[in-house]
């Protein structure tokens, strides 16, 4: 099986991103990049010690990283889908991500979605969300991965039984923060994607999880079916 599609996901954060990712994940022949899953953990610590930085990778990194996983992925082969959580993260980075994609997956298509969410709702999940250190081992202690709860407990984790945790990056300052972040790139990200020639879809993820991921699902659906 060769990869025949890749689907940029972006959009501000709590737009629910991550959850839709790991729903559509559970297609077969279906892979998800999750960038902070694949560079040197001491790049992240870096990153992490400047409230500044906000977790942004340098672009250096972003390139090597992004072209060394289409390479192993294509060459493993066995997915047809790939899916890019909160990937790329600006302009010069969507120029990157399709150079790689035309070079190491020639003919692969791009369904790029930016998720819309209004600035109430995105607070709120911010404010309810939580994290668990337990089944997300993450290298640098800075779990990003929303856990669900316990039915009997909201402050544990349904799956391991662990204290959940707010997440570090959803605390007012860094939010309002990472939201000005998105607001000065978002323009430049569509921007790159339409040089691509690539169509950006916009859907509002202000509804469930599940309308989210369908809605994405029937835009995969309609670009395979046959005119």
């Amino acid at each position: 099986m060769t990869l025949t599609v890749a689907v940029p996901v972006f959009g501000p954060p709590a737009a629910g991103k991550t959850t839709l990712t790991a729903r559509l994940s559970k297609a077969p022949a279906t892979a998800v990049f999750r960038l902070r899953e694949h560079v040197p953990t001491t790049i992240l610590a870096a990153t992490a010690t400047s409230a500044e930085r906000l977790g942004w990778i340098d672009d250096f990194t972003v390139i090597a990283t992004l072209r060394a996983y289409l390479e192993d992925l294509v060459t493993a082969g066995g997915t047809g889908t790939v899916i890019f959580d909160n990937f790329p993260g600006n302009a010069a980075q969507v120029r990157h991500f399709l150079a790689a994609l035309r070079q190491t997956a020639p003919g692969c298509a791009v369904v790029a979605v930016e998720l819309t969410v209004n600035v109430t709702t995105l607070y709120r999940r911010a404010y309810h969300r939580r994290v668990c250190h337990r089944c997300e081992r993450d290298p640098i202690r800075d779990p990003r991965l929303p856990a669900e709860a316990r039915a009997d407990d909201p402050q544990r984790c349904a799956r391991c039984g662990g204290i959940l945790h707010p997440r570090r990056g959803d605390a007012p300052r860094l939010l309002r923060a990472r939201l000005q972040r998105y607001r000065q790139t978002a323009d430049g990200i569509k921007e790159a994607f339409a040089g691509g020639g690539v169509t950006v879809h916009a859907l509002d993820s202000g509804t469930t999880p599940e309308d989210t991921a369908q809605a994405v699902t029937t835009l995969l659906t309609a670009r395979s079916s046959p005119a």
